[in-house]
């Protein structure tokens, strides 16, 4: 790195001062391109030759393990976090029909392909007919509906 730093700081001075004593020469426009060219070429070539050398590592098992492991924790989370946002809004509608509800959890599921099913939601509540409807309303008649009182 020393060095190309040495070689462009030489190159510039020689180009200013070819640059100074060609003042009035004709072609004075066209050197100074070939000037310019060749500080380009001095700038860039410890960089060009750098990447020739440039190898990108071998991806061994540890990193595919990691990656695995990273989408173990983003399902997780994004499970959890559905989970929450379900039971928010089951607890509005099921407010909203009047029914006293206590408690609501939902069981969310990832699947290989991403896509989201909620199973099965357990409730806490007096009216468990009437909550179970509201649910099996909003998320599918397929929805198991299990009163917390009963487990």
């Amino acid at each position: 790195m020393k060095a190309a730093v040495l070689a462009v700081c030489v190159f510039s001075a020689a180009k200013s001062l070819i640059g100074q004593t060609a003042g009035s020469v004709k072609m004075k426009d066209q050197l100074k391109l070939i000037l310019d060219i060749l500080l380009a070429l001095v700038i860039t070539a410890p960089f060009v030759s750098g990447f020739a050398d440039f190898q990108l590592p071998e991806i061994g098992n540890y990193e595919l393990a990691d990656y695995d492991c990273s989408q173990e924790l983003y399902d997780a989370a994004l499970a959890e976090q559905t989970a929450s946002n379900v039971c928010d809004i089951l607890a509005e509608q099921i407010a909203a029909a009047g029914i006293d509800c206590e408690k609501i959890t939902a069981e969310v599921n990832i699947l290989s392909d991403g896509s989201i099913s909620i199973s099965r939601v357990t409730v806490n509540t007096e009216d468990i007919e009437g909550a179970a409807e509201v649910i099996r309303n909003t998320l599918g008649g397929e929805t198991e509906v299990v009163n917390e009182g009963d487990n």
